[in-house]
C-alpha cells in the first residue's frame, strides 16, 4: 500500500518485486562488486518499494592503440612486428558451430538463415586489415558447423597502457554471427563477447619473454573451450561452441603451430571416422 514502511493491502493482487539486474563482460567478473542492495521503505508515491544498489567498478588503465605504426627515419612505415617484439599473439579458432539460430529469411527465400561469423576486435587495429576476418557462409542452416579453422594474428604491439607497456587489458574479441542477405544487406543475428586478456592470461607477452631458442611454442599454448549463448539486445538467439588456442609466437613458430594443428585435426577426423565405422559394424552384427 502507499505509505511509509511495509504496509500490505490484502485487496490488491500480489505483484512482482522490483529487482536490479547486472552483468559483467567475459573475463571481468571481479571488476564489478556490489556493496549495497536494499529497498526504499519511505517511498510513498507508489505501492511498489523501489530497490537501490551500489557497486564498486574497478577501472582498467586506459589502453592506447595507435591507428598506424610510426614512420622510420626514411619515411617508410615500420612492420607490424617491431624489432623489440618479434613475437605476436596468435589465435586459432576451431570446432566452430552454432545451434538453434533464429530464422532470418522470409518464407519466400526458404525461411532459414545463411550464417557466417565476423571476428571484430576492440581496439579496432588489433584485427582490422581493410576489413574484419570472417568464416565462410553456410547457406540455409540454423545449426551450422564450420569445418574450417580461423587463424587470427593480433597486432598487439600498438596497444599500450598508461606506462607504455604492452597490454591486452580491456581488449575484446567479438564473434558476431551474421545472416547474409543479398537483397537488403546482411543482418546481425547476435554476438559472443570474449575478453582477450582472459584468452591470453597464461601467455607472457612482455618484451622480456623468453626467446624462441629457449622455449618450445607448444609448451606455451593456452586452450579455451567456449560454449555460450549468442546475444543481441540482452536476448539469446542460439548457442555458439568453439575451441580457441592462444600462443605468443614468432613467424617461424607460427608456421610450425599451424602445421601441428592441421596434423592434429586430420588425426581427430580419422578417429571419428573409425569410431562411426565401428558403431555401424556393431549395429549390423546385431
Amino acid at each position: 500500500a502507499r505509505g511509509e514502511g511495509y504496509q500490505y493491502n490484502e485487496k490488491r493482487t500480489p505483484s512482482y518485486t522490483d529487482r536490479i539486474l547486472w552483468k559483467s563482460a567475459h573475463g571481468m567478473g571481479d571488476d564489478v562488486v556490489p556493496f549495497l542492495y536494499e529497498p526504499c521503505p519511505d517511498f510513498i508515491t507508489s505501492d511498489h518499494k523501489p530497490i537501490r544498489g551500489g557497486y564498486v567498478v574497478k577501472m582498467k588503465n586506459a589502453t592506447k592503440c595507435k591507428e598506424k605504426p610510426p614512420k622510420s627515419k626514411k619515411g617508410m612505415r615500420e612492420s607490424n612486428i617491431s624489432k623489440t617484439h618479434e613475437r605476436q599473439v596468435n589465435l586459432l579458432i576451431s570446432n566452430i558451430k552454432c545451434t538453434n539460430l533464429p530464422i532470418m529469411d522470409s518464407e519466400l527465400l526458404g525461411g532459414l538463415s545463411d550464417p557466417y561469423i565476423l571476428f571484430v576486435s576492440y581496439p579496432k587495429p588489433l584485427l582490422w586489415r581493410k576489413g574484419w576476418p570472417s568464416t565462410k557462409i553456410i547457406t540455409r542452416n540454423l545449426n551450422p558447423v564450420w569445418e574450417e579453422d580461423i587463424h587470427l594474428t593480433l597486432d598487439h604491439t600498438r596497444c599500450t597502457d598508461a606506462d607504455g607497456s604492452l597490454t591486452l587489458h580491456g581488449s575484446m574479441l567479438y564473434m558476431t554471427v551474421m545472416d547474409e542477405d543479398i537483397t537488403s544487406g546482411d543482418d546481425v543475428i547476435g554476438t559472443v563477447a570474449l575478453n582477450l586478456n582472459s584468452l591470453c592470461s597464461e601467455l607472457d607477452i612482455s618484451p622480456s619473454s623468453p626467446s624462441s631458442s629457449n622455449v618450445k611454442f607448444n609448451d606455451h599454448v593456452q586452450e579455451t573451450v567456449i560454449s555460450t549463448p549468442v546475444l543481441r539486445d540482452g536476448l539469446e538467439y542460439g548457442m555458439m561452441e568453439c575451441t580457441i588456442q592462444s600462443a605468443y609466437l614468432t613467424q617461424k613458430e607460427t608456421k610450425e603451430f599451424l602445421i601441428e594443428a592441421k596434423r592434429g585435426k586430420k588425426v581427430r577426423a580419422k578417429t571419428r571416422k573409425k569410431t562411426v565405422t565401428n558403431k555401424i559394424s556393431e549395429f549390423l552384427r546385431l
